[in-house]
């Protein structure tokens, strides 16, 4: 047997439990959320925080370690809760209008401060996704919710549904009347919902259709287009535009969380 391993393999030889007991669990502070947030995919930092919680692995980093004697633990993964935006149409759809319906901005925002907390960031870092870390951190803020109400906006949650795993419940919007025949027109003409994803190549492939089919699917694009948009039918239509807004529609649109506490 080859008495030396690779860094991998001992990794990959530690038991789960192992793992687990050399991670610590902390509340930090923006400066803790600065550190790896480069590594979400949204780059703006949240208007408001209100608690950090930070995962970090009980020694720090080889790089750390071989750069100085004192180096501290290696951040591993940190979540931010912050106070709830004042609008969302999907939370007003989701939890029945419950604070839409509080026309007076000052007493909506009063009710909602003291009833939400919003976790507006999850960030792990690449060396340690996989691990269900994301899971623990959100099951931990839930635990130690100090309002009735958590909830959370994701762009990637129908890739990845951690919050649901978590214990939150999640709501996804059923597409509209316009959307679903956007969708139907395309799925006619062979094309698959996934390729708005890539503009470009979606149009390259709408030229080599038929022409009898390219007119129809560029004719439903802008009337879907002026359906959403709104558009005035006489101010020309730019089909780059309109592919990029029905990817940020129909495929982007985030998917929206909540738990309540019993």
């Amino acid at each position: 047997m080859n008495a030396f391993t690779t860094l991998p393999q001992r990794f990959h030889s530690r038991t789960a439990a192992a793992l687990e007991d050399s991670l610590l669990l902390r509340e930090g502070d923006v400066t803790d959320y600065a550190a790896l947030a480069e590594h979400h995919y949204l780059t703006a930092r949240p208007a408001t925080m209100t608690r950090v919680l930070v995962l970090e692995h009980a020694a720090p980093s080889i790089s750390a370690r071989f750069g100085r004697a004192d180096a501290a633990p290696a951040l591993v993964a940190v979540l931010v809760e912050s106070l709830p935006p004042l609008n969302s149409a999907l939370r007003d759809w989701a939890m029945h209008n419950r604070y839409g319906s509080l026309r007076d901005l000052k007493a909506r925002a009063a009710v909602l401060n003291r009833e939400i907390r919003c976790i507006s960031r999850v960030v792990v870092h690449p060396q340690w996704r996989g691990l269900g870390l994301a899971v623990r951190l959100v099951h931990h803020a839930l635990a130690t919710a100090i309002t009735p109400v958590t909830e959370a906006f994701a762009a990637m949650g129908h890739v990845n549904p951690f919050f649901e795993k978590a214990g939150m419940i999640g709501h996804r919007r059923a597409p509209h009347a316009f959307d679903r025949r956007l969708l139907d027109a395309m799925a006619t003409a062979g094309l698959a919902a996934s390729q708005l994803t890539m503009p470009a190549t979606l149009i390259a492939a709408i030229a080599q259709l038929t022409a009898p089919m390219r007119r129809l699917i560029t004719r439903d694009l802008v009337r879907w287009h002026r359906q959403t948009v709104g558009r005035r039918r006489d101010s020309g239509h730019d089909l780059p535009t309109i592919v990029r807004a029905a990817r940020d529609r129909l495929l982007l649109e985030p998917v929206y969380y909540v738990h309540v506490r019993a």
